[in-house]
């Protein structure tokens, strides 16, 4: 998400969120009786990528895992040393484990533009795409904003090339934000509306169709929501209506009532009907950085009743301090096929953001946590 903001994110979502707590009956009835958690454990966590040694981050990963091995990473990145202002990289590693340098692929706008001041949270996704008379094979969709409001809103850049120098982007946003009104939502207390952002994006028909799942955070709440859109021609581009997503089974940190979602990811192994989600676990902790989780979660649901709205979420495991050795995880992707595949859903490929906490990091010019979001990887596999 936006760093400058994230603070005031953590906020709203404590606010607004309508289930920080849960019906005990309830949920021991949508975990079944069943641990599935225990089944399964979090191996071979890996370095991928930092800005080691630099006052930079690097967070957010997308990934698309090429048939021969070829591990292409989009990310979020800052370009000048200290300065927070979002750019999406890209890295490719080989199947050698070698990688090439990191390079921003998409930066903000010109100025007085939608989207002036940060883009990232990308997921990239492979099709039939036509812009302007122009075919592409890939679409990216990233989180932007602009100076002077604190709303996000989402944006999609077009390539027909995984490590492209550059994405040529929509003239125009694909989601805006919840409210017609300009300027910012106010919340009241000193709060304001997050707006739309952190897609993740599966091919429906490996061609146009696509199911694009984003967060929402406004005066009703903070929640993932859905939809089914064509992008096969962005000329007759319209957004289509949203489903908020079901979170039936997904328990808070502590396991003593329901979580509500935001910020995953997704992946979809078709002929199992499975779609597996990787998300972060709340509430946040006190202390520095409060707006960061200190857990991520892996989940799994049949993929017909997310479309149905229906079922619940299964839990695979929790990605914790413990097995890290980091404070705080965050910010996670799946690795995934170029149509949001996955080749195992139950040995999913996790990538993740790490951060330290204090006393390590604190918010004085020169020690903030960001200067410490590095990208790992882990395996889910079973016991």
């Amino acid at each position: 998400m936006n760093l400058l903001r994230a603070y005031l994110f953590l906020s709203f979502l404590i606010t607004l969120s309508s289930c920080k707590s849960g019906d005990k009956e309830n949920d021991e009835k949508n975990n079944g009786g069943t641990n599935t958690e225990s089944y399964y454990v979090f191996t071979d966590i890996k370095d991928v990528f930092g800005f080691y040694g630099q006052n930079r981050y690097s967070y957010c990963p997308s990934l698309i895992k090429e048939g021969d091995g070829t591990v292409h990473m989009f990310f979020c990145g800052n370009p000048n040393q200290g300065v927070m202002v979002d750019n999406i990289y890209h890295i490719r590693i080989n199947p050698d484990g070698t990688q090439t340098e990191a390079k921003s692929v998409l930066q903000p706008g010109k100025p007085g533009s939608w989207d002036d001041h940060h883009t990232c949270d990308p997921s990239v996704i492979a099709g039939e795409f036509n812009m302007g008379g122009q075919s592409y094979k890939y679409a990216m969709f990233f989180l932007t904003n602009k100076y002077g409001v604190y709303y996000n809103e989402i944006g999609v850049a077009f390539s027909n090339q995984l490590d492209a120098d550059a994405w040529i982007k929509y003239p125009d946003l694909v989601v805006e934000k919840t409210w017609s009104s300009e300027g910012d939502q106010n919340l009241g207390n000193g709060n304001k509306s997050w707006g739309v952002g952190q897609p993740s994006v599966l091919s429906l028909d490996s061609k146009g169709k696509v199911l694009l799942t984003y967060t929402i955070g406004d005066i009703s709440g903070t929640r993932i929501v859905w939809t089914q859109v064509d992008m096969s021609n962005m000329s007759a581009y319209s957004p289509a209506m949203v489903t908020t997503m079901v979170k039936s089974g997904l328990k808070n940190l502590d396991n003593t009532g329901s979580d509500y979602t935001c910020n995953s990811d997704f992946a979809v192994s078709p002929g199992d009907d499975i779609i597996v989600m990787v998300r972060p676990v709340q509430p946040n902790p006190g202390d520095y950085p409060s707006y960061l989780n200190v857990s991520l979660e892996v989940d799994y649901m049949k993929f017909s009743d997310f479309l149905a709205s229906s079922g619940q979420w299964t839990p695979m495991l929790r990605i914790t301090p413990s097995e890290t050795k980091f404070p705080r995880n965050h910010n996670a992707g799946i690795e995934r096929d170029e149509y949001g595949r996955i080749a195992s859903w139950k040995n999913p490929v996790i990538y993740y953001t790490v951060s330290k906490a204090a006393p390590d990091v604190n918010a004085s010019s020169g020690q903030h946590a960001e200067w410490t979001y590095h990208i790992y990887k882990g395996n889910v596999s079973g016991k």
